[in-house]
């Protein structure tokens, strides 16, 4: 230690040495040149502020990100006259992400590791920029695949952009929140605090740690009713052209994509052409000539069945002579469209449905790409007349048991009783005052229908199909008034039943509207999207920062925290 500390003091004194020598040879200079002499001491002097100052704004820079300052004032993009920040832009972003992230990892934890990857394509346990994305990304336009990182990146902006004029179009058209918005927007902030409270966060920290810097109560709050209102406005320009769609267009649409439309019912099966031993190493003539003679086999095959086919029994045993495994439900294709019949079986099935002089009972075998289907027409094409049915309902539910493992138990007749009697003591009251109204009161304090308890059990345009058989059989018996009532059993327990009525479009003509108005709507997005009221013009360069540290948000709290648990 000692020799170190007397080589540090000579050291010391040689440097002290040479800096008096320096000096003394600057104020001779200083005296030949005063100018440069003063010149090199402002020099000094600047240099020394910019240092301080540099020093200063670097650490106040720090605090400033810290605080997520940069984020809320710096523009990541402009959409129209409206500038959006990097915090909204942090928004969006870490808010498509969750979503796409969320349903990978459900996928995951319910079948196992790598199907969350397998059915969305994304996997949660890396970055997006970790990952390709798996298909053709539009507005891409960078060099090689893009990543993840650049698909949120573009959707990001893409849901900024239709937000963002669609809540601006609202607000030109008057539109505004109504209470029970702002008080749903109030439950969906408060129940975050709640949660951020519960992890030891306030609620900015927390939704920082969502959703990167500058995110904080007052954004959130604002981006909630941007939303609200541009689902208005989407809502109430759909139901403009909805109804803008006239019976003349209707009439038209129908006659020339009857395919689309028209219902039919057919039993049918495919004869497959078997290939399994056309062997690889074949020249492409050999391989072309096992295949031709594979299907003149499945066909071959296919007549002898279809000539014992009379009907749809007959052609269900054929079907079951073929394959075992087949049933009646998979064979029996009933009110479908020739479009999907097409996307099943081929354009040769829906073009054989479809020809001119097809008549029920025909049987025909239709080739496809591999092989021979035996098909019988059991309903020719026909517009669904069937009105949509208003109806209000209160459930009681039964309540799911199960056994020591784990399998649904059926309730005992004694149990459903006790289901029956409360159901019994509603529907008197009703009938003490049987009226609509007084039936929507008790649906709002009895039901356990969640999707239907808040608006007096109503539900409206129910279609044939879309409730179980026996609530839907009961709505569509013909004999069906307005007012009628009862109790109805289904398995998910008892029904107290009111028909509202079937003032509706019939099913054929409201399908056609709506897949009109729904083209008006596409085209009328499009105008937006591409029209220069609402053009997005984007800083690269704040971009490119935003989702650089979005990335390291998402390492360190999303992957690594589940890493870790």
């Amino acid at each position: 230690m000692e020799n170190n500390h007397a080589e540090k003091s000579q050291a010391e004194l040689y440097r002290e040495e040479r800096k008096k020598r320096i000096d003394s040879a600057a104020k001779k200079k200083a005296k030949k040149n005063p100018k440069a002499a003063k010149a090199k001491r402002v020099a000094a002097k600047v240099i020394g502020i910019v240092l301080a100052v540099a020093i200063v704004l670097g650490a106040a820079y720090a605090v400033l990100n810290f605080f997520g300052v940069p984020q809320k004032v710096l523009t990541a993009a402009t959409i129209g006259d409206e500038k959006v920040s990097v915090a909204k832009y942090n928004f969006y972003y870490m808010d498509l992400y969750m979503s796409v992230q969320q349903t990978s990892s459900q996928y995951d934890s319910q079948y196992g590791d790598g199907y969350g990857a397998m059915y969305t394509g994304y996997d949660s346990s890396l970055t997006p920029m970790e990952q390709e994305y798996p298909e053709e990304l539009e507005g891409y336009e960078g060099e090689g695949n893009p990543t993840w990182a650049d698909y949120f990146r573009i959707n990001t902006l893409n849901s900024l952009q239709s937000y963002l004029a669609y809540a601006d179009m609202a607000r030109e058209a008057g539109l505004t929140l109504t209470e029970d918005e702002q008080a749903e927007i109030d439950e969906q902030i408060e129940s975050l605090r709640s949660t951020a409270e519960s992890n030891d966060y306030s609620l900015n920290r927390w939704l920082t740690r969502l959703y990167g810097k500058g995110v904080n109560e007052d954004l959130l709050r604002e981006v909630l009713e941007e939303r609200y209102l541009a689902s208005n406005y989407a809502q109430q320009k759909s139901e403009e052209l909805t109804d803008a769609v006239t019976e003349d267009e209707i009439n038209a649409e129908y006659t020339e994509n009857i395919a689309d439309y028209a219902e039919l019912s057919v039993s049918l099966f495919t004869v497959s052409a078997d290939t399994s031993s056309i062997s690889e190493d074949a020249t492409e003539e050999e391989q072309e000539a096992a295949r031709t003679e594979a299907m003149a086999e499945a066909k071959s095959e296919a007549d002898r069945y279809a000539a014992q086919v009379t009907d749809a029994a007959t052609l269900l045993e054929q079907a079951q002579a073929y394959n075992s495994t087949a049933t009646e439900s998979g064979v029996t294709q009933t009110d479908v469209t020739a479009s999907s019949l097409e996307s099943s079986y081929g354009t040769n099935v829906r073009d054989w449905v479809l020809a001119d002089g097809r008549a029920v009972g025909d049987v025909g075998v239709v080739e496809s790409d591999s092989g021979y289907t035996v098909i019988y027409m059991a309903e020719l094409p026909h517009q669904d007349t069937t009105k949509p049915v208003d109806v209000r309902h209160i459930l009681i539910q039964f309540e799911t048991q199960t056994d020591d493992e784990g399998n649904t138990v059926e309730l005992t007749d004694e149990q459903k009783a006790t289901y029956y009697t409360q159901a019994e003591e509603i529907y008197q009251q009703f009938q003490e005052n049987p009226t609509e109204e007084n039936f929507a009161t008790l649906a709002n304090e009895n039901s356990d229908d969640p999707g239907s308890n808040e608006n007096g059990g109503l539900y409206e345009d129910v279609q044939p199909g879309e409730m179980v058989e026996a609530f839907d059989n009961w709505i569509f018996d013909p004999a069906r008034k307005p007012g009628d009532s009862g109790i109805v059993e289904t398995e998910i327990g008892y029904h107290i039943m009111y028909y509202v009525g079937n003032d509706n479009e019939e099913v054929w003509k409201s399908t056609v509207r709506t897949a009109l108005a729904n083209e008006a709507l596409t085209a009328f997005d499009d105008e937006i999207v591409n029209g220069e009221t609402y053009r997005v013009d984007t800083s690269s360069v704040m971009v490119n920062w935003s989702v650089s540290q979005l990335e390291s948000l998402i390492n360190d709290t999303y992957i690594a925290s589940n890493y870790n648990s």
